[in-house]
């Protein structure tokens, strides 16, 4: 386990990414590198950014997220963020100028029937 997350193989080169209150995403650089190692470890092919637990995506959390989905781009690996709270997918919404670097979808069940990421930059 990563500290601040618990990651979770549910099959087929996807791995489940529960952030939890322990994760700091101010500080990237602590977490990237071992996040990084442990993907690799899993055969990850594909990550699943839970956000059901993230009330608010803000500027700070936002990065955070780019910067994880860029370290998946680098190591192959799709990003899809999923069960972002309608009022936290709004917000962040009003406050974004492109499309983000990663796939959304409704729940794990709907990430896990997508082709694959669309929208990288």
């Amino acid at each position: 386990m990563v500290q601040g997350m618990h990651l979770t193989s549910i099959g087929d080169g996807n791995v489940l990414l529960e952030p939890s209150d322990g994760l700091d995403p101010g500080e990237p650089d602590t977490y990237l590198v071992p996040l990084t190692g442990t993907l690799q470890q899993m055969r990850a092919r594909r990550l699943f950014y839970d956000l059901k637990n993230v009330p608010v995506v803000d500027t700070l959390y936002y990065t955070w997220l780019v910067n994880v989905a860029a370290m998946c781009r680098i190591s192959g690996i799709d990003m899809v963020a999923v069960n972002m709270r309608p009022t936290t997918a709004y917000a962040l919404a009003l406050t974004m100028e492109n499309s983000p670097p990663f796939d959304c979808a409704l729940d794990v069940n709907r990430a896990r029937n997508m082709p694959g990421v669309t929208n990288r930059k």
